[in-house]
């Protein structure tokens, strides 16, 4: 196996990593403190492409593959993760489904505005009854001559007040449907915004329909579908979310590293105790064997694979293994790490909890992965 990266790679990885260190970086204090979003940094965004990251060339985006998107990714992770899961939910499953099953004229309309960051994109799918168990969703479609009439309530959906347009899921008579709902549709209107632990600068919201009418051209693909689509998406959404919990757990360690070599006691430096050598060792190998799982995952989904178990075996070890690696980090900063706002650990440690929980919790990873093994998906299958 080869795990060299084209000189083109390493340029959009190293691009990335700077822009993240040398701007975003550079304000997490204020985003923290403002709980938003600096406009040169959004710019700085676009100036990179970055809202075009899964949108095809002919409607102005960059067309990288889901390797080259987990390498985005990964180098995102190490920076606030309000900025990350702003691009991450409208490149990824926001805008992965309209790429894959939107009509030519769903694509046209939508995809080139998209590509600058013109217009936002976001997916609902969560109720405040069905999170994990998507299929109890309660929303309803309703066809009424050349309409849609939706009701229900969405929650936890990221970027909601600030999107354009939603990848919506709703139960027709066929079953779970998708659909392409704009902010501005009639009956459509955003609940409360919750206040996050982490992810300041992002904007998590509930979204309430009340008798809400679509264009029946708002479909996408057939009736029914809806839920197939939703997992053909949320594959590659986890492991580039995966690719984040890499390169958070990453940046813990290099911080971790660097203050364990500066903090002495006991007349040496932290990083001489075998405690704490032994914990930093241990950090190091958990990240790379995330990092291995979520590369693989992404080279297989690049070749047409579903991935379900592989995806959802790089999202529930790089959650894990970020958050373990994350915590331990708190740990060698000691006292200092708990003050709010000061060496930037606390500010990981915030943000890298909620990994656990969305995109598919780890509980529900373990469920995905074990029907996956018992319907014969037992052993990837590297032949071509």
């Amino acid at each position: 196996m080869d795990f060299a990266l084209s000189s083109d790679d390493v340029l959009l990885q190293q691009s990335v990593r700077d822009f993240v260190e040398e701007q975003a970086n550079e304000c997490w204090k204020e985003i923290d403190r403002t709980d938003e979003m600096p406009q040169q940094l959004i710019d700085g965004a676009r100036q990179l492409g970055l809202f075009g990251l899964s949108i095809p060339a002919e409607y102005g985006g960059l067309a990288l593959s889901v390797q080259q998107k987990a390498l985005v990714h990964e180098m995102l992770g190490r920076g606030p993760w309000g900025l990350a899961s702003f691009i991450s939910v409208h490149t990824g499953i926001g805008c992965v489904g309209i790429v894959r099953f939107g009509s030519q004229a769903q694509k046209d309309h939508y995809l080139p505005k998209m590509a600058t960051g013109e217009w936002l994109g976001s997916f609902a799918l969560t109720e405040p009854g069905a999170g994990s168990d998507a299929g109890a969703m309660t929303t309803r479609a309703e066809r009424r001559g050349d309409s849609y009439i939706l009701n229900g309530h969405k929650t936890f959906i990221t970027n909601a007040p600030l999107a354009h347009q939603y990848f919506f899921f709703a139960r027709t008579d066929k079953g779970i449907t998708a659909f392409i709902v704009d902010r501005e549709s009639p009956g459509l209107s955003i609940g409360s915004v919750f206040d996050t632990l982490g992810h300041q600068g992002s904007r998590i919201s509930e979204i309430v329909l009340e008798d809400c009418r679509i264009p029946a051209g708002a479909l996408v693909g057939e009736e029914g579908k809806g839920f197939d689509y939703a997992k053909r998406t949320l594959a590659e959404g986890r492991t580039t979310l995966a690719a984040r919990c890499v390169g958070a757990g990453q940046k813990a360690l290099e911080l971790a590293l660097q203050y364990a070599e500066e903090r002495h006691t006991f007349g040496k430096p932290l990083a001489e105790h075998q405690s704490i050598a032994f914990k930093l060792a241990q950090m190091s190998a958990r990240i790379e064997a995330a990092r291995l799982l979520v590369y693989r995952s992404a080279w297989l989904l690049d070749r047409g694979a579903p991935a379900i178990r592989e995806s959802s075996t790089a999202k529930l070890v790089a959650a894990e293994n970020a958050w373990q690696t994350v915590d331990d980090a708190m740990q060698i900063f000691g006292g200092n790490g708990y003050i709010r706002g000061e060496y930037m650990i606390d500010r990981i440690w915030r943000d890298v909890r909620v990994a656990r929980v969305y995109d598919g919790s780890s509980e529900v990873q373990q469920i995905v992965i074990a029907q996956r093994l018992r319907k014969g998906d037992v052993e990837t299958k590297y032949s071509e």
